[in-house]
């Protein structure tokens, strides 16, 4: 059980070389929240985008891929319910569709939102930068979404933008100083 690891990113998802939704999506976060929590570790789950929003397209043509992703979503939130009730040192990022491509602003194009009502894309070296700050905020049972600022838009017609939730900062870990814990 000493490890000395002092932190976990979990950023696995269901795929054809490695297994279905519900093994990779919720078993498996169950399963590494439980080594967390049993070493004493951060957990940063990246998550997806809509979870909370079953009736939003983004979930809808997500969830309902078929093969190994089919319930991808459904699993995700079991994941992430999971961890929430396991531990009190983690983070949950939810990050909108990764779009090709490097970041020309990095943290400065970047924005946190939270009450999964906003999203967006964002190129894989800004959701990096986006884990690394939540592995090094020392924020403690917090979920964003994550998101570039010029991509914002409402995940249901109702959902207003700006939210009132935009979460900015010139730092990686600095997006995380005002994250409300759940």
């Amino acid at each position: 059980k000493e490890t000395g690891a002092k932190g976990v990113v979990f950023a696995a998802s269901a795929s054809k070389a490695g297994g279905s939704a519900s093994e990779i999506d919720d078993v498996g976060v169950e399963n590494t929240a439980v080594a967390c929590r049993d070493v004493g570790a951060r957990l940063v789950l990246v998550s997806a985008l809509a979870v909370d929003r079953p009736t939003s397209k983004s979930y809808e043509v997500t969830n309902f891929m078929g093969g190994y992703l089919n319930g991808v979503m459904d699993a995700k939130l079991r994941g992430e319910n999971k961890v929430r009730s396991m531990l009190k040192d983690y983070v949950i990022v939810r990050p909108g569709v990764l779009l090709s491509g490097k970041s020309k602003n990095g943290v400065l194009a970047v924005e946190l939102n939270q009450g999964d009502t906003i999203g967006g894309g964002l190129s894989r070296d800004e959701l990096a930068g986006i884990v690394w700050g939540a592995m090094v905020s020392g924020k403690k049972g917090v979920t964003v979404e994550a998101y570039r600022k010029s991509t914002r838009t409402g995940l249901q017609p109702e959902f207003v933008v700006p939210s009132g939730n935009e979460l900015t900062a010139d730092t990686y870990p600095g997006l995380f100083d005002n994250a409300k814990s759940n």
